[in-house]
């Protein structure tokens, strides 16, 4: 990292990551510093001069994000994604989304203070994001399944908001539901309710010999489905 004097004698920080790309990338972030990648053919003299040259640009940037910053709050609401609780960043902004990153939810709005409009772009997000996840984990246990030398037959997944049901399996059908209420769970815990519902194939009630099954062939079942029963 470093640093520069401007001829107005303002000063301008940037890092430089040196990678096999075609052009120079510049890209000025909330931290306040200039992020650039180039190849290691640019000098630092030829970086620093356009630094020079486009300097207006980049610190009415930094002021933009400031500004951006400033228009932003951390809500009280906690969001849980799968098993983990999320603290709910407000942002206004023009996007109307919500942003699930490493450490929060971020929600970009023009109607910061309407809560309830905020959690259902939360919700919008969950909705579009948990239907991929149940593909992953539907074609894991499938494949699972078949190591293990069991055929499932062709299955429909279909997410539903469920009150009572965390899944269900119409074996002569050929199809599961899945809660989307799961999204709040840890991915095994939603991998287990997979489980627990391609087992109905085999086994068409919960009988002692459903769950032998559920033991054999997916042993860490009990230890996160019973966190649904929290």
């Amino acid at each position: 990292m470093k640093t520069i004097t401007l001829p107005n004698g303002q000063t301008l920080t940037y890092e430089l990551t040196r990678k096999r790309v075609k052009n120079v990338n510049f890209r000025a972030k909330g931290d306040g510093i200039v992020h650039i990648s180039a190849n290691p053919r640019v000098t630092v003299k030829e970086i620093e001069n356009f630094l020079i040259q486009r300097a207006d640009f980049f610190l009415n940037a930094f002021d933009k994000l400031r500004e951006r910053e400033s228009k932003s709050s951390v809500n009280t609401e906690l969001v849980n994604w799968l098993g983990r609780e999320y603290p709910v960043r407000i942002i206004q902004n023009a996007r109307e989304i919500a942003v699930f990153d490493e450490t929060e939810c971020r929600v970009f709005t023009r109607d910061i203070d309407n809560n309830e409009y905020i959690l259902s772009l939360i919700q919008r997000s969950v909705n579009e994001r948990f239907p991929e996840l149940c593909r992953e984990i539907n074609a894991e246990v499938r494949a699972e399944l078949a190591e293990n030398g069991l055929t499932a037959p062709p299955t429909q997944i279909t997410i539903k908001d469920m009150k009572t049901r965390w899944g269900s399996c119409s074996y002569t059908r050929g199809h599961i539901s899945i809660n989307i209420r799961l999204a709040a769970y840890p991915r095994e815990t939603v991998k287990s309710v997979f489980w627990h519902e391609y087992a109905h194939y085999w086994h068409h009630d919960h009988s002692r010999a459903f769950y032998a099954f559920l033991e054999r062939y997916y042993p860490e079942y009990y230890k996160w489905n019973n966190l649904l029963k929290g």
